[in-house]
């Protein structure tokens, strides 16, 4: 081996050590061999620095790539931001989230309209630097919010401003919390609702006003309506020739159907404001199903219709329950059943069901021969104001709400009202109603077979009612049961007559001149002694559960509606008349 033959890099080393060419040749070997790896040595770096300067481009353009993708995603997180940014500053309610510690850590402009104060000057400030001026908060949610006692929160609240009108406000905040449990903040909104709250305010004065005007209307209409049904029960005890029997039930009949459209008006209001109450009380079951069948007897005599009563030998006498309520489906059913029959039959079926120890729940159904519903009407006869067909109100009259209370008073008492009906056939309606068992030292109704046996001697009386003809039919009826009675026309006549005479109760009428009702008894009751306890019963035309809680507010002791049941009037006072002189 030749120096020439080397490589360059050997060949500079031989020159620096001053190698001999003789040595080359001897070594010949080993210098080709070292001189071989000099140039694999070689050839490898120029590889490599081909790979790496391959690499170095295609790492420029991955940069260069990837810098240009985070400028389009820098640009639209800039983008999103100015658009969330302008949401947010046109959105009417507040958006907010405070730290753990309850201060602010983002605002949007709608904060200004409710604190009135900037966002920049509120930024990293404490929620309850606000919280001056709130009222109507309530105070446990007050306390939950402090204490961050909630998972997520809704209240309403009012706030006055800066100009002293109040503006009402509902919250709604959720807490933040890590992915370990550790309460990191909350984010909530604030938004106005003061209109909504003033339209609350203006439909409470409007069913306020609606209320007081049914309760007037109702008095008024109710007043002389008592007259009419008072003297025709008074008519029907005096054993009527039969020539005048007819008569006097056309009469009683009208006057009840009257009532009960009215009671339909009134009752559909309770129902509809949620101030309807069921009692619970012991009555006579039969005589509730004979009495309802037996207002509809002349009607059904006229149209010549069969009305007749299916009730099985194992329905008891007596429940305990709601008597009225009862009274008033059957009525509306079997009302509308008469009313469109004309020729047939209408029924009243009443079935056992089911029974316990202590609870019995029967099946009551009316079946009769009218002219049907066709199929598609049968689901909207329940609603209010609405009858099968538009003519029918024409032909057959009434308000169109009895079915939709019917519906409504079931509902409320756990059961449903159900119908099937086929087109000039005939309709059957049934519900189910449970009722409580009657246990032996529970009392139910007198039979109104027994009125003409009803005697209350011994007893002495004060009526006080400003309508003559209301105190000519109720002494009348104190005239058959053997009542001393004295009668005064305003309030105040009854204070001064109470002074002077004892009496063993006072029928007391609510709405008269001089001194109304509610005073008079408060009168009464300053005079002490016995006029402390003196049974003092109110009565009447208005029938609102209002006036119901005022009567026992002002210290009545029980409550009579005009027009009243001779029955109830009554028992009311067979149970006040003093134990001594009770027949």
């Amino acid at each position: 081996m030749t120096n020439k033959s080397l490589n360059r890099l050997l060949k500079r080393q031989v020159r620096k050590h001053s190698i001999p060419e003789h040595i080359l040749l001897e070594y010949s070997n080993f210098f080709q061999a070292v001189n071989e790896a000099y140039i694999s040595n070689e050839n490898d770096v120029r590889h490599l620095e081909h790979v790496l300067e391959h690499n170095s481009k295609e790492l420029y353009l991955a940069n260069k790539k990837l810098q240009e993708e985070v400028d389009e995603v820098a640009l639209e997180v800039i983008k999103s931001k100015e658009q969330l940014d302008k949401v947010m500053a046109n959105v009417a309610d507040v958006i907010f989230e405070v730290d753990s510690s309850g201060r602010f850590t983002y605002l949007n402009p709608a904060w200004i309209k409710y604190s009135e104060a900037s966002v920049a000057q509120s930024m990293g400030r404490n929620f309850m630097e606000y919280s001056n001026g709130i009222k109507h908060f309530d105070s446990e949610v007050k306390g939950q919010i402090i204490n961050k006692d909630f998972e997520v929160l809704e209240t309403t609240f009012s706030r006055y401003d800066s100009s002293g009108n109040l503006k009402w406000w509902e919250m709604n905040v959720k807490l933040l919390k890590s992915q370990e449990g550790i309460i990191e903040g909350a984010i909530g909104s604030l938004a106005e609702v003061t209109q909504i709250k003033e339209k609350e305010y203006e439909l409470k004065k409007a069913n306020k006003a609606k209320s007081k005007f049914l309760s007037t209307m109702s008095h008024e209409i109710r007043t002389p309506l008592n007259a009419v049904i008072a003297i025709s029960n008074i008519l029907l005890m005096d054993e009527p020739r039969d020539s005048q029997l007819d008569n006097i039930n056309a009469l009683k009949f009208s006057s009840r159907h009257l009532l009960n459209l009215i009671n339909d008006i009134l009752d559909y209001n309770k129902l509809t404001s949620g101030k309807l109450h069921f009692d619970n009380s012991p009555f006579n079951l039969r005589q509730i199903i004979n009495g309802t069948i037996n207002s509809f007897s002349f009607n059904a005599r006229e149209k010549g219709i069969h009305l007749s009563t299916t009730v099985s030998s194992m329905v008891p006498d007596g429940v305990k329950g709601d008597s009225l309520r009862l009274s008033q489906v059957l009525t509306n059913l079997l009302g509308n059943s008469v009313k469109f029959t004309n020729e047939g039959h209408v029924e009243l079926e009443v079935d056992i069901i089911e029974e316990s120890d202590d609870k019995i729940k029967l099946r009551f159904s009316v079946h009769d021969t009218g002219i049907g519903i066709a199929q598609e009407k049968l689901k909207n006869i329940f609603e209010r104001f609405t009858q099968a067909e538009t003519h029918t109100t024409r032909m057959y009259g009434g308000t169109g709400l009895g079915l939709a209370i019917t519906k409504q008073l079931l509902h409320l008492q756990n059961s449903r009202i159900n119908v099937e009906s086929k087109l000039g056939k005939g309709t059957t309606f049934w519900f189910d109603l449970k009722f409580d068992k009657l246990i032996k030292k529970e009392l139910i109704r007198i039979d109104p077979e027994q009125e003409t046996q009803f005697d209350l001697k011994g007893m002495k009386l004060l009526v006080v009612d400003d309508n003559q003809m209301n105190l000519m039919v109720i002494e009348q009826f104190f005239d058959k049961w053997n009542v001393q009675y004295d009668s005064a026309t305003d309030g105040n006549q009854a204070v001064e007559k109470v002074k002077v005479k004892a009496y063993d109760v006072v029928l007391m009428d609510l709405q008269m001149p001089v001194m109304n009702g509610y005073e008079a008894v408060a009168e009464i009751r300053k005079l002490g002694g016995g006029h402390s306890n003196l049974p003092i019963i109110a009565l009447s035309a208005s029938v609102s559960n209002e006036v119901i809680v005022k009567v026992v507010d002002a210290g009545m002791d029980d409550y009579l509606s005009k027009p009243f049941d001779p029955i109830d009037l009554y028992l009311k006072l067979n149970k006040l008349l003093p134990a001594r002189e009770r027949v």
